[in-house]
């Protein structure tokens, strides 16, 4: 029974630590409303949702070379698990929500999970209102990279 106990208490340190993102190996994607013109290396990703529509953020560092690498191969990186915020983020178009530091799981809390067309028909507020600042749609798929 012990045994039990300590293998459901890991499991949900872990189930925890990859909805908040609080991992040092996590590799970590950010969205940028300020800027424009994404840095060298930087990419635009583009996930589908199980409501079939999508969305975008922009992806850095080691997480872009991540996505690459997966799409490169036809996989998904893991779940995007990010911040949401008002505004399209210059990333976002057509949603007046954009998602940031996104970090990529490989599973995530109930609470974060969603599509895009929820979020748009509920609304940015009303979203954060009953489910907090995160989006970790488990579904979501890698489509498309797009080079700045």
């Amino acid at each position: 029974m012990t045994r039990i106990r300590a293998l459901v208490g890991a499991l949900t340190i872990s189930l925890l630590v990859a909805a908040c993102g609080g991992s040092a190996g996590d590799s970590t994607t950010t969205t940028s409303p300020t800027t424009t013109v994404p840095a060298s290396g930087d990419v635009i990703a583009e996930f589908r949702t199980s409501d079939g529509e999508t969305y975008r953020v922009l992806l850095t560092g080691d997480a872009a070379a991540q996505a690459r690498a997966a799409l490169a191969v036809g996989e998904n990186p893991g779940i995007p698990n990010g911040y949401i915020e008002r505004g399209d983020g210059e990333v976002n178009l057509g949603h007046d929500w954009h998602i940031r530091d996104v970090e990529f799981a490989d599973m995530t809390i109930e609470l974060c999970d969603g599509t895009v067309s929820y979020i748009d028909d509920l609304g940015y507020d009303e979203f954060v209102s009953q489910h907090g600042d995160r989006f970790c749609p488990w579904a979501a798929e890698l489509v498309d990279l797009i080079e700045p």
